[in-house]
């Protein structure tokens, strides 16, 4: 009854939430028809296009949240399709059309309140009856094995005990199955070799035999109590690993999180300059449209005028193009990233753009600073694998450099090198930074070990690359020995500061789901 009334709860709770998200989401997509369908439904309205309004009218209506249209000039409704609902249970929202900044029509779009819930309903429904089968063959399943395993068994030496009792004598226990090692078999055999002492000493002493039984009695207990007292300290030791190892995932997910705010708040701002530019650009154009319109209403156009106007136009046409395409390709290599960086999709594609897309995201920081970043890598390298934990050890590697290696250093230099070695590939990633002290060199991948510990450091960057190179990527990542100078640490490669080398497989083959059963 209970996992009934949970089940219950959570899918009620299921459905609310769903249709709140379809509500909200449902304004957002208002903004999606406004910029698709407004200005053409103007223009259809202005040149009375009834074929146009009606061809636009369908394409709304089609949409599967969309549960009335209308359409409508300032005399009377041109196409109208679906219910019309007007309520507060049924969104209703009102758009005017305009041609040219005039209002010449409405377009009003209700929100298809009842099937988009009765779809939320029907999926439900589905996941209560999988539940609830599901529940039922698990608890068939259980009581089978328990029954075939243990039950049957206990019921066979309980009644091989009444026997003994009645029969007066010491006959040994057997259990009708294959020789099995297993708690129930001990139990057995430590009463079968207890009888067989009690036997031997009942031949020869009825004394000696009771005293036997009260010292094995005794060391039962001892053994209990023993037993006791073990399995409770084994299992606050469990409890206590198991809340490390969840504090330990939550930190290190805080990581990714953080990571992945600052690189949004690069990008936004990196893409703020050529939408500014573009901005600018169109009130350009705007103003030199009105003056060649004035000049053809009155008449005064001369060659000239129109020379310079397609001119500019032009000129204006060649700056809006590069800047447009230079801000889709700022969001396009973070949409990469970041959508990289959230999934676990296994997916084939080439390293050295994906290092480029990388270093996209990470130009805004690196622009606030000197340094530099060189990546030496052949354009024909392919991986199969999971690119957005390569993105996050990239990421962690460089933000560690400019953190900590390059602490009271104006201009540093990060060089980042690919070597293809058949089904594998050798990433060599250096700074001429600071370096690392003998203790830092020893405990780098460690978790918790940090040297900003009270600025900001939680120092779990490392740890989190070293997992997700070994574990994700199943590679290997090693520290680049280091010598000390007299101008400070450098690597044994004679590149000054800290390195790594990280060795990755070409190809991944996809990880087996997990039987949570």
């Amino acid at each position: 009854m209970a996992s009934l009334a949970i089940n219950a709860i959570s899918t009620t709770v299921l459905i609310y939430f769903n249709y709140k998200k379809e509500e909200s989401q449902f304004e957002t997509r208002l903004t999606e028809i406004k910029s698709s369908h407004i200005i053409s439904l103007g223009n259809a309205l202005w040149q009375f296009d009834n074929k146009q309004i009606t061809v636009q009218g369908e394409g709304i209506s089609s949409l599967y949240y969309i549960g009335y249209v209308r359409i409508a000039n300032n005399d009377a409704t041109l196409y109208e399709k679906g219910k019309n609902k007007s309520s507060e249970q049924s969104k209703h929202y009102f758009i005017p059309i305009t041609h040219e900044k005039e209002i010449v029509g409405e377009l009003e779009i209700g929100f298809a309140r009842d099937s988009i819930l009765s779809s939320i309903i029907d999926s439900a429904q589905q996941i209560i009856a999988m539940q609830l089968l599901s529940g039922i063959l698990l608890a068939l399943l259980l009581l089978w094995r328990v029954y075939s395993i243990v039950t049957r068994h206990l019921i066979d030496l309980k009644r091989q005990l009444r026997k003994n009792d009645k029969s007066c004598t010491h006959q040994q226990l057997t259990l009708d199955r294959p020789p099995f090692k297993d708690e129930l078999s001990a139990v057995v055999n430590s009463f079968n070799q207890l009888t067989a002492d009690i036997n031997k000493e009942l031949t020869n002493k009825e004394v000696a035999q009771q005293q036997l039984a009260e010292t094995n009695s005794q060391l039962e207990q001892r053994v209990e109590e023993r037993t006791q007292s073990l399995q409770t300290a084994v299992n606050e030791l469990n409890s206590t690993l198991e809340n490390l190892q969840s504090t330990q995932s939550q930190l290190i997910e805080s990581e990714k999180l953080s990571s992945l705010g600052s690189m949004v708040a690069g990008v936004a701002h990196e893409v703020n300059t050529p939408i500014g530019l573009c901005i600018t650009t169109h009130s350009f154009i705007k103003d030199l449209f009105k003056d060649m319109q004035k000049r053809f209403e009155t008449g005064n156009i001369s060659k000239q005028n129109f020379t310079d106007f397609m001119t500019s136009m032009e000129e204006c046409v060649d700056i809006l193009s590069k800047n447009l395409q230079r801000a889709a390709k700022l969001v396009q290599s973070f949409k990469h990233v970041s959508e990289d960086q959230a999934g676990e999709a296994l997916r084939h594609y080439n390293l050295a753009e994906y290092l480029s897309e990388i270093m996209s995201t990470l130009n805004p920081k690196l622009k606030m600073t000197q340094h530099q970043v060189e990546i030496l890598c052949a354009e024909d390298i392919e991986l199969t694998g999971y690119p957005g934990a390569l993105s996050q050890i990239v990421t962690n590697l460089i933000m560690n450099s400019l953190l900590h290696g390059f602490e009271g250093i104006d201009k540093g230099t990060i060089c980042i090198s690919v070597e293809d070695n058949q089904d594998q590939v050798n990433i060599t990633y250096t700074d001429n930074g600071v370096g690392l002290s003998q203790e830092s060199q020893l405990k780098i991948f460690d978790p918790f070990y940090t040297t900003k510990r009270g600025y900001g450091g939680t120092g779990l960057g490392m740890h989190l690359v070293y997992n997700l190179v070994n574990q994700r990527l199943k590679g290997t990542i090693k520290l680049l020995p280091q010598r000390e100078t007299e101008t400070g640490s450098e690597s044994a490669t004679g590149f000054g500061g800290c390195g790594y080398i990280i060795n990755l497989p070409k190809i991944l083959k996809e990880e087996p789901a997990k039987d949570n059963a």
